[in-house]
């Protein structure tokens, strides 16, 4: 617009020159002419620009400020009428377990834990990389797919896991023994069981008029495998079972549950059975009036855990706080979120989590991309 805008000028200009220099009638009816023409070019070229002040404040054309006040719309539906989503948007996608956009979390865990008759504290570090896709299941189904890629390192040798499954009688003869015993809190670093999480979900979510937030609601599959480089960072254990979401999104709170469960199916024989439960619960709040685009989020997305094979004390229950917002990397949106759990209830006659402090950093990689 900016070049047009330059040349029309120029233009204008000649043809003026032109026309107090013609010598003749024709010549001036020409350039005459020629002048009405530029004056309309650049006359429309004004217009152009005064339509565009006429735009939102932000520089937006109005239809897509108001795409983009709604919270909860598919984000095809916002590219397909020629608009951005904006971050606000994508933040509270990112709240939505079930959101129609692919993204990769990476959470770094730093975790205590607590050990009986020991007097202090070991540390277990933990990075997860867990890459979330939606596939499209016809008009009014999705199947959010999720894989999680761990890898750890644990505060016990990996001389134990050898004696693993190993009845009580014969672990004194298992040949790693002696050496795990020298150094037994030497670090074990690996990877770590894979798990696939399948939920499926309508497309269509449930809207509340009165808080003008959405009910969404999904159920699946998880499976996880024995893929851990180390007996003592896995179960050794084909396990699989039930997973669901229930959540409320709202423009400010957003409330829900992710329970998840594994029975053993498969696998070494010598492992012990596998009956273990996770639920992530999460509860957030967005504070209205401040910065759209940072997308601001303080809340907490604990775990609690049940081993239910487990002798004495079986739950671990945390509570926490954190925070997170979102910035851009190389035009990609990306989340940052840190937060501090703590367990409030935890097994004292067994090694048990205390503190967990984590880091996430999870890249935004919407479908309308693809």
């Amino acid at each position: 617009m900016e070049s047009c805008l330059l040349h029309c000028h120029i233009n204008t200009y000649f043809v003026a020159h032109r026309w107090h220099n013609g010598n003749s009638k024709h010549k001036k009816q020409k350039m005459t002419k020629r002048l009405i023409i530029s004056v309309a070019v650049v006359a429309l070229v004004l217009t152009g620009r005064w339509t565009s002040a006429q735009e939102t404040p932000s520089g937006k054309p109005a239809h897509c400020a108001e795409l983009e006040r709604d919270l909860f719309i598919d984000l095809k539906e916002v590219v397909k009428a020629g608009c951005t989503p904006s971050k606000e948007q994508i933040a509270n996608l990112l709240n939505n377990p079930l959101g129609n956009l692919m993204f990769i979390p990476f959470q770094y865990d730093y975790i205590t834990v607590k050990v009986p008759h020991i007097s202090d504290s070991k540390a277990i570090q933990r990075l997860q990389i867990t890459p979330t896709f939606p596939i499209s299941l016809g008009r009014d189904w999705n199947l959010i797919n999720r894989v999680v890629f761990p890898f750890l390192s644990v505060p016990f040798n990996k001389g134990f896991g050898d004696c693993i499954g190993m009845a009580p009688g014969g672990i004194l003869s298992c040949p790693s023994l002696p050496g795990a015993l020298r150094d037994p809190f030497q670090h074990t670093t690996g990877f770590g069981d894979l798990t696939y999480v399948g939920v499926v979900t309508p497309k269509e979510t449930t809207k509340i008029e009165s808080t003008g937030g959405v009910f969404l609601w999904g159920v699946g599959t998880t499976v996880m495998f024995p893929t851990a480089s180390e007996k003592i960072l896995g179960t050794g254990k084909y396990s699989l079972g039930p997973t669901g979401v229930l959540a409320y999104l709202g423009r400010e709170w957003t409330v829900g549950i992710f329970p998840q469960h594994w029975w053993s199916v498969g696998g070494d024989s010598g492992r012990s059975n596998v009956n273990y439960t996770n639920i992530q619960y999460f509860l957030n709040y967005a504070p209205p009036g401040w910065d759209s685009d940072a997308a601001w989020r303080f809340g907490m997305s604990p775990n609690i855990t049940i081993n239910w094979t487990a002798k004495g004390e079986k739950v671990t229950l945390p509570i926490g706080l954190g925070v997170s917002r979102m910035v851009e990397i190389f035009k990609l949106p990306v989340s940052v979120q840190s937060e501090v759990d703590y367990a409030v209830i935890h097994p004292d006659d067994k090694a048990a989590s205390r503190w967990d402090a984590r880091l996430v950093l999870t890249v935004v990689l919407p479908t309308f991309l693809f």
